[in-house]
């Protein structure tokens, strides 16, 4: 298991200074530590002033790896760190989208050390979890479409982005570093679901999303990874999205479906209702369309965000499965067995819908029926509170 190592704050500050002075070319000091992350996490976080020679001061963010096994050097620094996917995403972004909105600005970093330094985007921003928890139906589906328009302008902007990506990754960590593949295949992860209830999706439908996901193209784009509503804050009328740990190259619509198959992997899960979804949609394609034509396809669109939902289906349940047959509990704000029975309605909506992948449909069916039956108690993932019991069309 990956140990945290102990973190000293006023090494981070010294060391985090040092590398904003090289970057900056002026001589200054982080002082004034605010911790804003908790023990046991595997990164630290602190806001910090950034405080001049010249008297000129301001706020930073200073983010450090905890994890013990943190090697720079290794060949396999993308693939075995959170801080190194973080580190490339936000240096690509800077180079390919400057000044685009794309989360908050890495001013400076620590390779060796595993230190980042980064704007502050303000102390007290809301973010997405806001609204959805605590505002009004109105207030929800304004702050989601601001958060769509982010994610389809991360993904527009970043179309095509594989080699000048990895010349980053060169430019930050060194050459002679692996790959990522832009997707896997979803064997494994359908096995080990047919091992624990059953029924087996048909190798034809798995060999097509398996190569929607490792060949994307026209698709093929940054992807955040973790678009959580604890990871989009709202800065001067925008989404920014943060904490790019799980950013790569890969399948647009693996953050385009977020919204429809209600964040899976976020604490504040929830669902959005179908005609806001679809609004949701509308926002989304429209920034996402300026660079992915058949973003604008409602046929095209359909069926890939479908492809997506299930792979999505796949990998919670490969992810969720065992622990959940085992026992119930809660994963934030709902039940991790209302979870998965979410996803499976979901995925046999969208594929009816469709009018894609027949069997796999079939093989979700029978999975739903038999984790009713062992299930009887378990509810579904419900409505996030600003939608319950609220009408939805507001014209």
């Amino acid at each position: 298991m990956n140990q945290l190592r102990m973190v000293d704050v006023q090494d981070v500050l010294a060391q985090g200074g040092d590398a904003l002075s090289k970057a900056s070319g002026d001589m200054l000091k982080l002082v004034d530590a605010e911790v804003l992350s908790e023990d046991g996490r595997r990164n630290f976080i602190a806001r910090a002033v950034a405080r001049y020679a010249d008297g000129r001061a301001r706020s930073v963010i200073v983010k450090a790896t905890r994890s013990s096994a943190y090697d720079p050097g290794a060949a396999n620094v993308l693939q075995a760190s959170g801080l190194a996917k973080e580190w490339v995403a936000c240096a690509f972004l800077a180079s390919r989208a400057p000044n685009r909105g794309h989360g908050a600005a890495l001013l400076a970093g620590d390779v060796t050390n595993g230190i980042m330094v980064f704007e502050d985007l303000g102390a007290h921003l809301r973010s997405l979890v806001d609204p959805l928890l605590k505002g009004t139906a109105q207030e929800a589906e304004r702050a989601l479409a601001l958060y769509a328009t982010a994610v389809g302008r991360l993904h527009a902007d970043t179309i095509g982005c594989v080699d000048a990506y990895y010349q980053t990754l060169e430019s930050v960590f060194g050459s002679g570093r692996s790959r990522l593949a832009p997707g896997w295949h979803l064997v494994k992860e359908a096995e080990l679901v047919t091992q624990r209830i059953g029924g087996t999706p048909p190798a034809s439908e798995l060999d097509l999303l398996s190569s929607r996901l490792l060949d994307p193209s026209p698709w093929l784009t940054l992807i955040h990874g973790d678009p959580c509503p604890d990871n989009s804050l709202i800065s001067d009328g925008r989404m920014r999205l943060i904490d790019y740990e799980y950013a790569r190259p890969s399948h647009a619509l693996l953050d385009g479906i977020y919204w429809r198959m209600g964040f899976p992997t976020c604490w504040c899960a929830g669902r959005t209702p179908a005609d806001v979804a679809a609004r949701i949609d509308a926002s989304y394609r429209m920034e996402l369309g300026k660079s992915i034509p058949q973003a604008l396809d409602d046929r095209a669109y359909r069926i890939e965000l479908t492809y997506m939902s299930v792979v999505w289906l796949f990998t919670c349940l490969s992810w969720r499965l065992d622990h959940a047959l085992e026992r119930d509990e809660s994963w934030g704000i709902w039940s991790i067995r209302g979870r998965l029975l979410w996803y499976l309605e979901a995925v046999i909506e969208m594929t009816d819908a469709a009018s894609v992948l027949p069997s796999t449909n079939r093989v979700a069916q029978a999975w739903l029926l038999e984790l009713r039956r062992r299930w009887p108690d378990a509810v579904p993932l419900g409505l996030y509170p600003s939608f319950a019991s609220k009408p939805h069309d507001f014209g």
